[in-house]
């Protein structure tokens, strides 16, 4: 399939993301699935190099504010459904768009340079969301779910229904969770219903099965591909407590090793540390915490024989046992990257 971008270069970005929409719109399956040639107004060039940078302009329009589409989650870094989407008239007619692109990205085996939430991963392939997923979007408000389930709330007068209130531009509305919700209270026999429902309710709904290949982890590398990450950075924007410092031969080690990595396991270490596989938008500096930002930090742990790394994901914080050589670091750490992932401690 042929697209001529006549009306606009490829500096008008806009106005590639809706002759692409149209031309899309009007093509058949079939037609998609034979391949894609691109070529913009005023270029001769054409080939591969073209069609990836459409993919590239595409993706960032897709997560234009101006189109209201998808809002960036708390995390800095990944994106979901804008459940206001409906101010743009257009919405629905961009969102198939969206997917369209998307799939086109998968079935022709281009990259886009978007995130998304692993939750929006998990309507897509059908896989069911919990409360945990809520924190990607909502931390406080995962956090207090949280505490609904691992307390007695019998006789704490909450008064809680199954309803809540949503905030749709300034005003607030009532939604009941399920038939009849808001005069049905939570209690403690119920309160794991309630969970799952107001998880349900917050994140994304409306979107049908459409991959069953690949989990959500998966997914999200297909879609989007291997982080880059550049140690120079990541080495500028690293603070040391209990003693560390740059000049400790234990820190000097950690990060010959991590410069020799794969960038798989760059981003293992990355999502082992911080709970993500994604470098903020603007580096390392802005790289967010349980609070607000909170650099990556390295502190200090006493020395016993088979001890491995640890982490506290809220705070961005490695904690690194001071090793007697790189070699017994390396291995060490390579151990808790592969095997203990998702040992990680959480505070």
């Amino acid at each position: 399939l042929f697209f001529c971008l006549p009306l606009c270069s490829k500096y008008q970005k806009q106005s590639i993301f809706r002759s692409s929409c149209e031309m899309v719109s009007k093509s058949t399956n079939e037609k998609l699935k034979q391949g894609i040639a691109v070529r913009f107004h005023g270029e001769e060039g054409m080939g591969q190099g073209v069609v990836r940078e459409w993919f590239d302009v595409l993706s960032n329009e897709i997560i234009n504010p101006d189109y209201g589409l998808f809002t960036q989650s708390a995390d800095g870094t990944t994106f979901q459904p804008n459940s206001n989407s409906f101010v743009n008239p257009d919405h629905l007619n961009y969102f198939q768009f969206a997917g369209q692109i998307l799939g086109l990205a998968l079935y022709h085996r281009q990259l886009v340079n978007i995130y998304f939430t692993r939750s929006f991963y998990k309507h897509i392939l059908g896989i069911p969301v919990n409360y945990q997923d809520v924190s990607s979007i909502d931390p406080e408000y995962a956090k207090n779910l949280q505490w609904i389930l691992d307390n007695d709330i019998s006789d704490l007068g909450l008064e809680l229904s199954f309803s809540v209130e949503t905030d749709v531009f300034g005003a607030m509305e009532e939604v009941p969770l399920k038939p009849g919700g808001t005069s049905i209270q939570v209690t403690q026999d119920n309160k794991a219903e309630y969970v799952q429902l107001v998880t349900e309710l917050r994140m994304t709904r409306a979107i049908q099965p459409q991959i069953n290949l690949f989990d959500e982890y998966e997914l999200e590398l297909l879609l989007s591909g291997m982080p880059e990450i550049d140690v120079q950075d990541w080495y500028k924007n690293t603070d040391y407590t209990s003693g560390y410092d740059t000049q400790e031969p234990v820190i000097q080690w950690f990060w010959e090793v991590v410069r020799s990595l794969t960038q798989e396991e760059r981003v293992l270490l990355l999502q082992f540390v911080t709970g993500s596989s994604r470098v903020p938008h603007g580096g390392f500096a802005f790289l967010m915490g349980g609070s607000g930002l909170q650099k990556f930090t390295i502190t200090a742990v006493p020395y016993t024989a088979h001890l491995l790394p640890t982490s506290s994901t809220c705070i961005n914080m490695l904690k690194l046992p001071d090793y007697p050589s790189q070699d017994v670091l390396k291995d060490r750490l390579l151990v808790a990257l592969h095997c203990g992932s998702y040992g990680y401690t959480m505070a």
